[in-house]
């Protein structure tokens, strides 16, 4: 019989521990253990992952982009727009503006150094190029076209077919400089709508359409002069997403079966042939778009035929990637809201708050619960029934700051007895308050039945008093508080007249502009710190959740229930292990509903023993 060396050309290596990055189906002799090991075949999935802050279509793209560094530019929001959206791996994030609004556009390069060519409506021959910040005009496409394949790098694109106003579709190819087009040889078939990845010498196309109902599976690779054909597509589409790295290495997804099916599936090339991938996309959909490698994709936005925001990423190999998401907790005793609130997910207290969605005196309560991570259980009572009051704090070491109306009330919390703390001294509900019971912070607030009744009075608590500290910049109420007292975060909240996505950062003495949000809301939930915060629902009755860096906030998986006034821990709670709890969908309900948010888990498979005889 062939023996492991015969068969993989290699003689299985003798070590005395296993080796650090083992390749799949790599096998070695392990004389320390006496085991005879192999590190697991691969199998490739599609997981969810946070969702394109606006649903769109027809994007352009960063073709040469990454799993953890992708791009949407423009396409048909509808109308078509000029939005930009960058991906850094957990969630989408604003970026700059096209100077051209428009769709169907060819793409190219990175996300920080991309280029978009043509496009419509209406139909251009414009081009831009992106440095990660702003996009600036550059030389014109040789025609005026749309919906051409474009890949290679922003100093080094190529874009091959698409559809001419005629309107006919082309077999016109050329190469970009980075500030020009130059003519190159024609693809060998005339298309539109294909997908296509690889650098300028070594590209490569696949799909498109020829016709109103035609979508040949024809693939042509590009050497830097000439396209030559090769091994069709397995299910010829158009309209699909790709990633890739070369003309012998690409990966495909989605796409438009003609006339109407809608394909899931997905492809891999090797250089030689296509292979269908076991994994699928959960939401089948065309006008998709893609970046990454053949391992490690993302592929977004699209028709199903409704717009769509999903995001997918793909990977290939023995590491098991479970996307972030919200799961459902256990209920809430009562349906509740402008209760205060504060703690970890398996560890957290809700006092007070109303029981009707539009507060009432008859409808406030005194009750304290506590969460374990399944249940709620009875605690110590507050010391008045109130609504309006905000949180911080753990379990056992809780501060309730206010209520309404502008009342100027503190209580601490043991974990079992609250009792009164120091006296405000303006008073407020709706506060945004963070930091721990011995270090806390209280910004703004509504001093109604005060007009204006929103105020900008800051304060800070070291455990026995309150002092005042620098006001906020404007009056504002009803947002939310995390971090601590150096390291502060007010998300979103209520201004004179309306709400808000701006978002304030504390020092422990200045408060300073935090990037905004990328939704405006008040009564909303936030967790975290200052440089690793989340904030989710809020007005409106919105399911949103976006997440921080402390620059810049990106789209991160939505709540299943949208609500509003809700609770959640502060910053006991991480990004990565938030809460939300209660709240309100409109009068007259109010929900028990808890919902608990878990990130991004990566697990690696670890390598098995081989049974010998």
């Amino acid at each position: 019989m062939a023996g492991y060396n015969e068969l993989r050309g290699l003689r299985v290596k003798y070590l005395s521990a296993d080796p650090a990055n083992p390749e799949d189906g790599q096998v070695w002799y392990n004389s320390t253990t006496g085991n005879l090991r192999v590190q697991g075949i691969g199998v490739g999935a599609f997981s969810s992952a946070s969702a394109l802050a606006t649903a769109r279509t027809e994007v352009g793209s960063a073709q040469l982009g990454t799993q953890t560094a992708a791009l949407a530019a423009g396409g048909n929001a509808p109308p078509v727009t000029t939005a930009t959206e960058e991906y850094n791996g957990s969630g989408w994030s604003s970026g700059g503006s096209l100077n051209n609004a428009r769709m169907s556009t060819a793409g190219g390069g990175t996300q920080t150094a991309a280029y978009v060519a043509a496009g419509q409506f209406p139909s251009t021959n414009v081009t831009e190029n992106y440095d990660g910040t702003s996009w600036t005009s550059s030389g014109n496409y040789p025609i005026t076209a749309h919906s051409a394949a474009g890949m290679g790098t922003q100093t080094a694109g190529l874009a091959a077919g698409g559809r001419t106003p005629a309107p006919a579709v082309t077999n016109v190819s050329a190469e970009y400089d980075g500030s020009t087009w130059t003519a190159g040889n024609n693809i060998n078939t005339s298309r539109q709508n294909m997908g296509g990845t690889g650098p300028q010498t070594a590209g490569i196309i696949f799909g498109g359409r020829t016709g109103p109902t035609d979508n040949p599976g024809n693939t042509e690779t590009y050497d830097g002069t000439s396209w030559s054909e090769t091994a069709d597509l397995n299910t010829g589409r158009s309209n699909s997403g790709s990633s890739g790295t070369s003309s012998s290495s690409a990966f495909v997804a989605g796409g438009l079966v003609q006339p109407s099916t809608l394909s899931s599936a997905a492809e891999t090339w090797d250089g030689t042939a296509w292979t269908t991938s076991s994994g699928t996309l959960a939401t089948a959909r065309y006008g998709i778009k893609g970046a990454g490698t053949t391992s490690a994709g993302v592929f977004y936005g699209g028709l199903t035929p409704s717009f769509s925001s999903a995001t997918e990423e793909f990977n290939f190999g023995t590491t098991t990637i479970t996307p972030a998401a919200w799961s459902s907790g256990g209920a809430h005793p009562t349906g509740v809201i402008q209760g205060a609130s504060a703690g970890s997910q398996t560890a957290l207290w809700y006092a007070a708050g109303s029981s009707v969605a539009v507060p009432t005196a008859s409808g406030a309560t005194n009750a304290t619960n506590h969460y374990n991570g399944t249940s709620w259980t009875a605690g110590g009572n507050y010391p008045s029934s109130d609504f309006g009051l905000r949180g911080t704090g753990t379990l056992t070491a809780g501060l309730a700051v206010g209520g309404f109306p502008k009342l100027t009330i503190t209580g601490e919390y043991d974990g079992s007895v609250w009792t009164s703390g120091g006296t405000l001294n303006t008073g407020r509900s709706g506060s945004n308050v963070f930091g721990v019971q011995t270090a806390g912070v209280a910004g703004g607030g509504d001093t109604l039945p005060d007009s204006p009744r929103l105020s900008s009075a800051s304060e800070e608590y070291n455990g026995t008093a309150w002092t005042s500290v620098t006001s906020l910049p404007a009056g504002r109420r009803s947002g939310y508080g995390t971090g601590t007292l150096t390291a502060g975060l007010i998300c979103q909240g209520a201004l004179a007249p309306g709400n808000t996505n701006t978002v304030l950062e504390y020092d422990g003495t200045n408060w300073t502009s935090g990037g905004n949000a990328l939704y405006s809301t008040f009564n909303n939930g936030a967790s975290g710190s200052q440089t690793a915060a989340l904030t989710f629902n809020g007005s409106g009755n919105v399911t949103t959740t976006n997440g921080y860096d402390g620059t810049s906030w990106s789209t991160r998986p939505n709540t299943a229930t949208g609500r509003e006034a809700v609770g959640s821990g502060g910053n006991q709670a991480p990004s990565s292990a938030s809460i939300t709890i209660g709240g309100s969908t409109g009068a007259p309900s109010t929900l028990t509903n808890t919902e608990e948010f878990t990130g991004e888990t990566i697990t690696v498979s670890p390598a098995s023993n081989l049974s010998v005889s």
